[in-house]
């Protein structure tokens, strides 16, 4: 049997102040990519019960997209048809 999934990506961009965030001015501290977008999700679950899945969808041509395709491919979520 195999599980198809269709959908988008999306990589939120978190921004974390290292003290108290001051709205008007600078802060220092990290920023982190977080991939997301239900599909997205849902097929890295799929992944996680070992069940295969494939990804239809698209994703940006950078290396930000890249990341996402490598993670899915660890999860060995079928990536082959990702646009």
């Amino acid at each position: 049997m195999g599980i198809v999934v269709l959908g988008a990506i999306f990589v939120d961009i978190k921004g974390y102040p290292m003290a108290n965030y001051i709205p008007q001015g600078r802060n220092a501290g990290i920023v982190k990519h977080v991939h997301g977008g239900v599909s997205r999700n849902v097929v890295e679950d799929i992944a996680n019960l070992e069940l295969r899945p494939t990804f239809l969808g698209i994703v940006d041509d950078s290396a930000l997209g890249e990341d996402v395709i490598h993670k899915l491919k660890n999860h060995k979520v079928n990536t082959e048809y990702m646009q």
